[in-house]
């Protein structure tokens, strides 16, 4: 054997005990942490269900998290509402219910910042969120401001009815009352030509509404747009009620547009532009009289676990997905759902 063919080996097997024993402490670490859980499982901590971490505040500096510091507590709503692992009502739920008495103590928030970048979502856990957030806000007695950078549209802008003010960026885009549900297809006719043939078995009357592989029956989307109705009623009454410049008759005529800052200010959506995230936080604490001793925190739910391997990883979960997405294609984990949700492209495909 030559020596260049004798180093290449040593160097494989080297680098192969290396992997193996970094495989190995990964395993290690997966088992005691999962011990922890077993162990600790049943102690006092266990009806706790959120981390905590602190954030910059106006000055741009981080304190050490504190037990007795008043705070302001901030929740993003960033990304579509209903998906993922935060922005459901039952996740935002947890984190209210945590803030009262987990490592805060009760009485420590004085102030609640939503902190928004949203197109929207589900209808059900947009709205299940606002009014967990307005009942949180009438039981602790505190403001709540909503700061948007991005979007603010159709569920988001729901959520922010919550707040008592409303700042945005000068880039940013607010609006969007109204309730959409993604497009119906009808493939009877291609069906026809192909000469193929489908049963659906069901019970109940109505119960294959829009059944996409038969024809459909006169008025059969009655029942569906009178629900979509009732949700858009929903909608407006919510915002009508927090913006007192946006009358039903004025949201009606307005529709679902989404506007730019400057015009969203006009129309009473938001109450006033700032590009400062800083600036807002400065606002709030000084108003509270605690700006030179609050902290700002937010809570989240999920493990070290799932943070550290991801909640969603498919290769822990045994399954690989494969899946066609077109550009502007709506989540297929919405289909099916009412949605106060500004996608103007994927669905109208």
């Amino acid at each position: 054997m030559s020596s260049d063919e004798s180093l290449r080996k040593d160097i494989t097997r080297a680098t192969l005990k290396t992997l193996f024993r970094v495989i190995g402490f990964a395993i290690g670490l997966l088992i005691v942490f999962t011990g922890f859980g077993l162990i600790f499982g049943s102690s006092s901590t266990a009806s706790k269900w959120t981390t905590s971490q602190v954030l910059p505040n106006h000055d741009w500096k981080m304190k050490s998290f504190s037990t007795s510091a008043p705070t302001i507590l901030q929740i993003d709503i960033h990304g579509i509402i209903g998906l993922g692992s935060q922005l459901k009502r039952d996740e935002i739920r947890k984190l209210l219910v945590d803030s009262i008495d987990g490592d805060l103590k009760p009485g420590q928030v004085k102030a609640l910042l939503l902190n928004i970048d949203s197109p929207g979502g589900t209808a059900d856990d947009a709205a299940g969120i606002c009014e967990l957030l307005k009942e949180y806000k009438a039981k602790l007695n505190i403001p709540v401001v909503a700061y948007v950078d991005g979007l603010c549209a159709s569920g988001g802008m729901y959520i922010a009815c919550a707040a008592d003010k409303i700042y945005a960026t000068k880039s940013s885009l607010v609006g969007s009352v109204g309730v959409i549900m993604p497009t119906a297809f009808n493939v009877t006719t291609l069906m026809d030509r192909l000469g193929i043939e489908s049963v659906t078995l069901f019970a109940g009357t109505n119960k294959d509404e829009l059944n996409p592989f038969r024809p459909w029956k006169p008025d059969e989307e009655v029942q569906i747009q009178n629900i979509i109705n009732s949700l858009y009623d929903q909608f407006i009454t919510t915002v009508s009620s927090a913006r007192t410049s946006l009358t039903k008759p004025i949201l009606t005529e307005i529709g679902a547009s989404i506007f730019p800052a400057d015009q969203a200010l006009a129309k009473g959506y938001i109450d006033e532009i700032n590009d400062s995230y800083f600036s807002v936080l400065e606002m709030m604490a000084t108003s509270l009289g605690v700006r030179d001793s609050y902290q700002v925190v937010q809570l989240s739910t999920g493990s070290f676990l799932e943070d550290l391997f991801g909640s969603e990883t498919s290769a822990l979960k045994g399954t690989i997905k494969h899946q066609l997405r077109l550009p502007g294609d709506i989540d297929p984990a919405l289909v099916g759902k009412a949605l106060y949700l500004y996608h103007p492209s994927g669905l109208q495909k």
